[in-house]
């Protein structure tokens, strides 16, 4: 089962949860079953230097291949080794290794997809699996990449690049592609084949020859980590050269495409600007929405009028009310002026960013409209003129800015989908002159959406959409809602570093804001924009082809996805149920109930498990394509907020956990103070919206049971895997019988009980305690040893060595609510139990049961202490009894049929 394991390297987190596993190849061996005509792959390997190591390390990936149906062929200097498995692998000597292996990939006829790795370099075994799924889901597909890391000689993977889906625009400004492109065999021939180049700009010059020959949508991107080039890789050491070798083959490439444009050296190393031509200068009508904020408004119209080179544009000032008299002043000196390039139209109903600016749209005569914050101020004379350029391009259907504020970082270098919420803006805060990863800053690119802060969109493209949605999206994501229908109409939205403007960021909203934290009312309508995102756009919101899904969208930073629920799915068909659960820790109850059922399930392969101590978002949930939710112990408004975004956003059954009567907790029990008297009335509105409870205890079913729609008693169990193999270690030269406790704080008052009975059997038996030992007891103690991690719990309690264990409970409905977990935890390790006479204790247990009265206590701890042979026949009675009803393993399918939908059939 996937967690999110603990760590300080994002990644190596991200690698630790995603591994793939045994019953991943079962599932895709039936998948692989049902395909009428499996690809099959020819992959070559030029090796061009005198190490042997390099090429053993790619053919060992070859051959630990999941996938059998592979031919691989290597092109070597050196001689072929005696003994090659001849219908699997064919060795080329040639001193010219490149041109040996590009030969070869056209020459093996039964191969339907090719693909040339360079020796040193490896895949994952599950690599061309994974491949070849894809392939066969995607038939349209002609060639496809994947995501990559680098390798080092030990084994340790860092540096990964989580690549977009394909983008032309990013491919000819970044050789954001890399390594392991796969062709179909007749795209390979006919975009030329491979060609090599002295530094090292080979797949880049094949990506860009496949893009000619190829739709966009006819090139594949599987989002995993199956390609992993090594750290001496030469590519990693020439990027200068290599910069000017790309540069060379993207003019080669735009003249092939007889697009015009040509390519010069981008912003920093490794980019390159494709300047565009400008064969018309259309009129552009510049939209500034404004209210007061004279300051930032005369900035924005002066450099405006003053840094822009491009000949033809008009400027709308749409002016919502402005009171301040500086400001009315400037706005009635502009009427007066009678420049026909700028003129001021008033919008005097309440604030409507998006009735605003179609009110300017209607009255524009420009064919193109730009619009433009009031918070903005032009850097650079040619920025529109780069706009523009973009606009005019085929199928481009709006063009955003790089925005910086003030400080010259980042504030808007395009809007990812579904990133902290529906929308947001990666980067922000990123240093302007610091390499991002995959040059995301620096490179002219797609996105799904802009910012409306400097948008340039035709306006017969803007009013044939309706425009901006004036009743949805009054102030926030409107921008984002009008380019998703633009891209609706088969339009790309382009973004381009190389129109950059300043920004304060949100000014014209935030006036009069600045004093006080957001009112009611606007974090209502914020709410309720958000709503109608989800509600119009969540299945795109879930998958944004210019991000990546193994990409964090709760971190605004750039970081790979800790959630494996989350990111890349290694078997999208999903042929068994998807089951999330969220423990309310990862120790005792959460562990028990929540983590080692899920764990045990998950492993027995009746489902795909996911563990989380958090809650996910609408689109995280509706990306998780889940079938099932467990959430324990909903007793907060944070839990009551996640099951109603899991109701609606998610098709999955919801069910809530519990294993304790939270509705009459002891005073002595910290969680009296804890969970408070809102507790119970939380539950109940939990319970309200979950299909289902699943208790542990009849008491509970029967507490519980008139507030949800369905219930379902299953016991606590011990996980087999756990605690199967732990032995007790009896204490051989201890003077006197050793009684044990074990507890949690949450237990202060079972324990009081017995302060009389320690006292007294002090001089008779070594009394030991793990976890809590109260101040009174401890001059009595023989032992005392702290809490360890749940983990180390089972062999920790062996090690203690007990001759009797006690388990004493307060007679309250609390803890006539409990479980037997203690008993079950005694029992495993064959240790003789003395515990209270109370419901959860009684029944087929071969425990010995007293009432709670000191003498009984008394009596029974010495009785049985003092008889050895009782103590080990009652213990291996305890024992045997565990085994034969209490493994969590032998009742999967009772935890199946609790959780999983049909039971996880």
């Amino acid at each position: 089962m996937s967690a999110t394991p603990a760590g300080s390297d994002p990644y190596q987190e991200w690698i630790l949860s995603h591994s793939f596993q045994t019953r991943d190849g079962v599932d895709f061996e039936a998948r692989i079953a049902t395909w009428e005509t499996p690809p099959r792959f020819h992959l070559a390997v030029a090796h061009d230097t005198a190490s042997t190591q390099d090429l053993s390390r790619s053919l060992q990936a070859l051959a630990g291949q999941y996938y059998p149906h592979l031919f691989v062929t290597v092109a070597s200097p050196l001689p072929a080794p005696a003994g090659l498995p001849a219908d699997r692998l064919a060795w080329i000597q040639a001193g010219d290794s490149w041109s040996a292996a590009g030969q070869a990939l056209l020459s093996e006829p039964d191969a339907t997809w090719v693909g040339l790795l360079r020796a040193g370099d490896a895949i994952a075994p599950h690599a061309l699996l994974a491949l070849a799924e894809h392939i066969v889901s995607n038939p349209g597909l002609a060639a496809i990449y994947t995501d990559e890391d680098i390798l080092e000689d030990d084994g340790k993977r860092h540096s990964p690049r989580f690549k977009p889906d394909f983008d032309l625009e990013l491919l000819r400004s970044a050789n954001y592609l890399g390594g392991l492109i796969l062709a179909r065999r007749q795209a390979w021939h006919a975009a030329g084949g491979w060609q090599h180049f002295p530094q090292q700009s080979d797949e880049f010059d094949l990506a860009l020859r496949l893009s000619e020959i190829l739709n966009p949508d006819a090139i594949g991107h599987h989002a995993d980590l199956l390609y992993h080039r090594h750290a001496s890789h030469p590519a990693q050491s020439l990027e200068d050269a290599a910069n000017r070798e790309r540069l060379d083959c993207v003019n080669q490439h735009l003249q092939r495409s007889d697009s015009g444009a040509s390519a010069v050296a981008g912003l920093l190393p490794g980019t390159i600007r494709v300047l565009y031509p400008l064969p018309a200068t259309p009129r552009v009508s510049v939209i500034i929405p404004t209210r007061d904020q004279f300051a930032l408004l005369e900035r924005c119209v002066d450099t405006l009028l003053s840094q822009t080179k491009y000949p033809d544009f008009e400027v709308l000032i749409v002016d919502n009310g402005s009171r301040d008299p500086t400001a009315c002043a400037y706005l009635e000196g502009i009427a007066r002026l009678g420049d026909p390039r700028i003129r001021v139209i008033a919008y005097d109903l309440p604030f409507n960013f998006s009735a605003m600016n179609n009110l300017a749209a209607r009255e524009a005569t420009g064919s193109l409209l730009l619009l433009l914050n009031n918070d903005t101020a032009v850097l650079h004379e040619d920025w529109l003129d780069e706009m523009v350029s973009l606009a005019l391009q085929p199928a481009v259907g709006a063009v955003g800015a790089r925005l910086l504020h003030p400080d010259g970082t980042i504030q808007h270098a395009g809007v990812v989908l579904g990133l902290a919420g529906p929308a947001e803006h990666p980067f922000i805060g990123w240093p302007n002159d610091r390499p991002s990863v995959l040059h995301r800053t620096h490179a002219s690119q797609q996105f799904s959406a802009v910012t409306a802060a400097c948008m340039l969109i035709s306006k017969e493209l803007y009013m044939s959409v309706g425009g901006m949605d004036e009743d949805n999206f009054k102030v926030s994501y409107n921008d984002v809602d009008l380019c998703l229908k633009v891209k609706a109409r088969g339009k790309r939205i382009l973004w381009t570093p190389y129109a950059t403007l300043l920004h304060e960021g949100s000014a014209t909203q935030r006036q009069g804001e600045q004093a006080a934290p957001p009112s009611p009312e606007k974090l209502a309508r914020f709410a309720t924009e958000q709503e109608a995102m989800y509600r119009r756009w969540l299945p795109h919101l879930t998958r944004d082809p210019a991000h990546n899904p193994n990409l964090s969208l709760s971190n605004r930073d750039v970081v790979p996805e800790p959630e494996a629920a989350l990111s890349s799915n290694p078997t999208p068909w999903n042929p068994r149920p998807r089951l999330l659960v969220h423990p309310i820790d990862q120790t005792g109850s959460g562990e028990y109930r929540i983590l080692a059922p899920s764990r045990a399930l998950h492993n027995a392969g009746r489902c795909r498990g996911y563990a989380s101590q958090r809650f996910f978002s609408p689109v995280e949930i509706a990306k998780a394509e889940l079938d099932s939710i467990v959430i324990q112990h909903p007793t907060s408004a944070r839990h009551l907020t996640a099951l109603e975004i899991y109701r609606r956003y998610s098709g999955a059954r919801c069910i809530v956990e519990i294993d304790d009567l939270i509705t009459d907790i002891p005073r002595s029990s910290p969680h009296y103070r804890i969970l408070g008297k809102e507790a119970g009335t939380r539950f109940r509105q939990a319970l309200e919206i979950a299909d289902q409870l699943v208790v542990s205890t009849q008491p509970l079913a029967e507490a519980f049971g008139c507030w949800a729609r369905e219930v379902v008693v299953q016991p606590n169990r011990l996980e087999r895997s756990r605690w199967g193999g732990v032995k007790a270690q009896p204490r051989t030269g201890s003077r006197k019988p050793r009684v044990g406790w074990t507890g949690s704080n949450s237990h202060v008052g079972d324990l009081r009980l017995l302060l009389p009975v320690v006292k007294k059997l002090a001089r008779e038996v070594d009394w030991v305690f793990f976890g809590l030992c109260l101040p009174e007891l401890k001059p009595y103690a023989a032992e005392m040893h702290p809490p360890v991690a749940m983990a180390e719990y089972p062999r920790k309690l062996a090690e203690l060595g007990l001759d009797v264990a006690i388990a004493p409970l307060e007679i309250h409905p609390f803890n006539e609510a409990k479980s037997a977990l203690k008993i079950l935890e005694y029992g495993i390790l064959g240790y003789p139990v003395v515990c209270t006479d109370i419901l959860p204790y009684q029944g087929a247990f071969p425990v010995t049961r007293v009432r709670n009265a000191e003498q009984c206590w008394i009596s029974a701890i010495r009785d049985l202490a003092l008889d050895p042979v009782r103590r080990v026949e009652e213990g291996r009675a305890l024992q045997a009894h565990i085994q034969a009803y209490g493994m969590l393993e032998d009742r999967l399918e009772e935890w199946a049929g609790a959780w999983l939908p049909q039971g996880g059939r």
